[in-house]
């Protein structure tokens, strides 16, 4: 087999559930730092493990420590001659800022995109960063012809959680999210709901519905500031539905706010993109995490590989 995949110690589970679906093996990198806290980063057995071999790495880029660490592992798997590399990003942060709303602002999505655009190419193409409900889609642009910034979508993985659910329409917290995943909910009846203005707050109301005794699924990219979702869940009980899910691709959950989130909800579904999250929410019966790995090697392996 000519493939092989590398992992950040984070996301070795997922590396070992993509691993054992797919029959690619499974290489280590030792991770580890010096005294002055900088990283010690060691591929072991190169030419056997990288040089000519199709390169799948599962990154996690969470924080500014990991992104330094895993663009330092990326751009040594192109120069030990690997064939050709494809980074799997389950989680693109947000944190990077996509625009400048006055002036002097830093507009650190530019210098992450400058920094993933200098990855060198390999011998015969661009290095492939794959990228699961980015959550601003105008950042795919910030980055240089050098590398392949492709986009996919997870939310495969909800759709058949709720297979089974009668009479259930899908809800949008916003147009935006509406534009986003409509078409992957292309056979439920759609409800949209709309931030308007009133006085010095905005405030959550539905813009079009079919909400009596109806079970009701909201979707998003991600759940940062959870306001928005509960208050597109009270408007949703105040309107009739009989019950009101919630799913994310990205649970982000500052200050561990998805307790108060779950209070509004019958249940709550993320995925381990962010890979701390599968064993944070073990403690509340109404928070589910959905496994990427699926989606991994659905989007992502299947297709390179045939």
């Amino acid at each position: 087999m000519n493939e092989v995949i590398f992992s950040y110690p984070t996301c070795d589970k997922l590396a070992e559930r993509v691993s054992d679906d797919t029959q690619i093996p499974v290489w280590k990198i030792n991770f580890s730092q010096f005294k002055d806290g900088w990283p010690n980063i060691f591929i072991e057995d190169v030419e056997k493990t990288v040089s000519n071999k199709t390169v799948f790495y599962i990154s996690d880029i969470s924080t500014p420590a990991k992104f330094f660490e895993n663009i330092a592992v990326i751009q040594a798997l192109v120069d030990y001659y690997a064939a050709k590399v494809h980074v799997i990003v389950p989680y693109f942060p947000v944190g990077t800022m996509e625009r400048i709303d006055e002036e002097w602002q830093v507009a650190t999505a530019k210098t992450m995109a400058r920094i993933l655009s200098s990855t060198p190419a390999w011998e015969n193409g661009k290095t492939s960063f794959h990228v699961f409900d980015l959550h601003d889609l105008r950042e795919r642009f910030y980055t240089e012809w050098t590398v392949s910034f492709r986009l996919h979508s997870a939310m495969d993985l909800i759709k058949n959680r709720v297979a089974d659910i009668e009479n259930l329409s899908v809800a949008f917290p916003d147009e935006w999210a509406e534009k986003r995943f409509k078409k992957d909910f292309k056979w439920y009846p759609k409800i949209i709901c709309t931030k308007v203005r009133e006085w010095d707050k905005r405030v959550i109301s539905i813009k079009e519905w079919e909400v009596k005794w109806r079970n009701v699924l909201l979707i998003d990219d991600l759940i940062q500031t959870w306001g928005t979702l509960r208050e597109a869940a009270i408007k949703l009980r105040e309107a009739g539905a009989l019950r009101v899910f919630a799913h994310a691709t990205h649970g982000i959950f500052p200050n561990d706010s998805q307790d108060k989130l779950s209070e509004y909800l019958d249940w709550l579904t993320v995925t381990n993109s962010i890979p701390e999250n599968e064993n944070r929410f073990q403690n509340n019966p109404k928070i589910e995490v959905l496994d990427i790995s699926k989606a991994i090697i659905d989007k992502v392996i299947r297709v390179v590989i045939n």
